[in-house]
């Protein structure tokens, strides 16, 4: 009877601590990846993402709405465990925090008017910088582009946004000439739009394993081992089921981590 009892009373003890909430960061202004609905939940395909990593870790998911360049310091802060906004996996990145295994692919490419006649890439992939000498290219600031950018093209000027939305509406008032980000964001939030007539990818994609890492990841702490073991298991299994390509197509009719599923 004392031994169940003790039991029970270590069982009682244990359950705050297996009720506490896995606390999430995403970028809440970043759709199709993360936003905000009119009524206020969060959705996209990271927050997607996150809720089923929770559900398979067996704890309630809390999304903490994080600033972009706030993001690893936040982590590092214990503000949140786990960072899941389309953070590209990368060795600068990895000097302070650890990843899973990709669950997107990560690359980019420039978007401007149909007949901007700049060529900032040639047919091959590989940057062009008298291209858009004296142009001025808009970019995220604080992502894996701009460092890119900034080594390859020494000669453009760099505009440095906060949000793509902005890139956006400079790019169609003339302020900028280009976008360089990632060709799933502008893709899903402009071309394919009304308003994205007359726009369209100027050269073709750039895959830059140094630079752009081999794709997105979740993030997770140094020390969090165990942890980021358990993501990569849960991330596994979502491929295995098919329950990542069920997400997937929420947004997108084609893969955005070609090999994740089979057709």
């Amino acid at each position: 009877m004392k031994s169940t009892i003790a039991a029970l009373a270590l069982a009682l003890l244990a359950a705050p601590a297996l009720a506490e909430p896995l606390k999430i960061a995403a970028d809440c202004t970043y759709p199709p990846f993360g936003y905000q609905d009119s009524d206020g939940t969060l959705k996209g395909f990271d927050v997607d993402i996150a809720n089923e990593i929770g559900k398979r870790l067996g704890r309630e998911t809390e999304i903490v709405c994080q600033a972009w360049d706030g993001m690893i310091p936040g982590l590092l802060a214990g503000k949140y465990e786990l960072i899941s906004a389309s953070m590209s996996i990368t060795e600068e990145r990895m000097k302070s925090i650890n990843f899973s295994i990709p669950y997107r692919s990560s690359s980019a490419r420039f978007v401007g008017p149909k007949d901007s006649g700049l060529e900032p890439v040639t047919a091959d992939g590989q940057p062009n910088p008298k291209g858009i000498e004296g142009k001025t290219i808009a970019i995220q600031r604080a992502s894996t582009y701009l460092p890119y950018f900034t080594d390859k093209f020494p000669g453009a000027r760099i505009a440095e946004y906060d949000k793509v939305d902005n890139m956006i509406l400079d790019l169609q008032s003339g302020r900028v000439d280009l976008i360089f980000a990632g060709p799933i964001k502008l893709d899903s939030d402009f071309l394919s739009k009304p308003e994205g007539a007359g726009y369209g990818f100027v050269g073709p994609e750039i895959n830059d394993t140094a630079y752009f890492g081999p794709g997105v990841g979740i993030g997770v702490r140094k020390e969090d081992t165990a942890l980021q073991g358990e993501v990569n298991k849960a991330l596994e299994g979502m491929f295995a089921d098919g329950t990542f390509k069920t997400i997937n197509l929420k947004y997108w009719t084609f893969p955005v981590l070609p090999g994740a599923w089979s057709e």
